[in-house]
């Protein structure tokens, strides 16, 4: 015997329904239900208009619209997204400090790289250093993983 799984992620649950279907009646509950209505409409007018805020319902049995979805316009670190909870809040900057060391690991694996492939420099000595040596002075300058500056 075959039983559903609840082993999607939030956004596909959601956009698709899942707490409508008959097979999962009282394991969510009237807010998670509201919740799914409001993002298969902004999923539903996204498709129809290319604008999640499109003024349209696709379905009379949709509670009132939730916050306009914010446009993303990558400027100074202000990326807008939308969090998938009970209340759709709009929010900035999601896992910000994780990208942002991310991106400082990989231009010094990359400026490694490059060093390696240009051979030995002058006044070093390359020989007695291990690949990827320099990588720990380019990244002294980063905070520790799980300190506070990191988002989870």
């Amino acid at each position: 015997m075959c039983f559903p799984s609840l082993e999607l992620l939030a956004d596909v649950r959601y956009a698709f329904g899942l707490p409508f279907y008959p097979a999962y009646e009282g394991q969510f509950t009237l807010e998670e239900k509201s919740l799914s209505l409001k993002i298969m409409q902004y999923f539903s007018n996204f498709i129809r208009s290319g604008n999640p805020n499109y003024p349209h319902e696709f379905s009379r049995k949709a509670p009132g619209f939730a916050s306009p979805w914010p446009d993303f316009v990558p400027r100074d670190g202000a990326e807008s997204y939308k969090e998938f909870s009970v209340l759709l809040p709009n929010r900035q900057g999601l896992k910000k400090a994780d990208c942002s060391f991310w991106s400082k690991y990989i231009q010094s694996l990359k400026a490694s790289a490059d060093e390696a492939e240009d051979g030995p420099s002058a006044g070093r000595e390359e020989e007695d250093q291990p690949f990827g040596s320099g990588l720990t002075e380019d990244l002294l300058g980063l905070p520790e993983f799980g300190s506070k500056t990191y988002s989870k």
